[in-house]
């Protein structure tokens, strides 16, 4: 089995791995919604993270964290550290997924969910310097709006403009911020896994089931890409993951570069 030593205390909210573990709390997620989605009102049912959304003639995809509303819509909360590749396409694509997965087989069109992908970026999305990004659907004639169910909302997480959202991506991205009074659950979670025992062991296991994926590959591949991804996260350094790996660092350096 591969062996890291990763360094608990280097995580955020942001980073995939302790979002992963986060979103299974639903007062966590229904706080987080809440200031997304501007509804203070906002009642999660259920939160599941690395949810598997299949699409059986093409690509399926594993959310970060879908929860389903009270209303019985659903949202897919995602993380991006990193700007790469079509994040509009992206959030059509799994909205498309989830829409399929969760409408029945003879369910009428006024009875398909409502879906809303939000994605939280640690970096601008589309430049302009806001902290939340709201894409519409509006008739072109006309300027009226439109509404078919589905909501795209982007989150920069860098910006500081002074709006509720702002401060709550503080706690995402910056390790030792909390805020208590205005945002009790993330700064519960996030406090439980970066400085107690318990959430040091609740983080290992994610990290054992990770591992575990990789190696039901049955690849080097597979457990070359997770050892990368503790180091693109700053978990482990590149010397420690050549040794926990087996190979020479360069190995590893190349497989950083390819992946971009």
């Amino acid at each position: 089995m591969v062996q890291t030593r990763l360094d608990m205390g280097a995580l955020r909210p942001i980073d995939d791995l302790m979002f992963r573990v986060m979103a299974q709390s639903k007062d966590f997620c229904e706080e987080v919604l809440r200031v997304l989605l501007e509804d203070p009102g906002l009642t999660v049912v259920e939160c599941t993270p690395q949810s598997a959304v299949t699409n059986p003639h093409g690509r399926s995809a594993v959310l970060d964290a879908l929860c389903e509303l009270s209303g019985g819509g659903f949202v897919d909360v995602e993380v991006q550290r990193v700007d790469e590749g079509d994040l509009q396409r992206r959030a059509r694509y799994y909205a498309s997924l989830v829409t399929a997965d969760r409408t029945g087989p003879g369910d009428r069109f006024e009875d398909v969910p409502d879906v809303c992908v939000a994605i939280v970026c640690e970096f601008d999305p589309f430049g302009a310097a806001r902290s939340l990004y709201h894409m519409d659907r509006v008739l072109r004639e006309t300027g009226e709006a439109g509404d078919n169910g589905l909501a795209e909302v982007y989150v920069n997480a860098l910006a500081r403009d002074g709006s509720e959202v702002a401060a709550l991506m503080r706690l995402f991205v910056e390790g030792d911020a909390y805020d208590d009074a205005r945002f009790p659950e993330t700064s519960s979670e996030k406090r439980r896994l970066r400085e107690t025992e318990v959430g040091r062991m609740a983080m290992g296991s994610v990290i054992e089931e990770i591992r575990a994926e990789g190696e039901a590959k049955g690849e080097a591949k597979g457990k070359l890409e997770t050892i990368c991804g503790f180091v693109r996260d700053g978990l482990v350094s590149v010397q420690d993951a050549a040794a926990s790996a087996g190979v020479d660092a360069s190995e590893i350096e190349r497989a950083l570069a390819a992946q971009g």
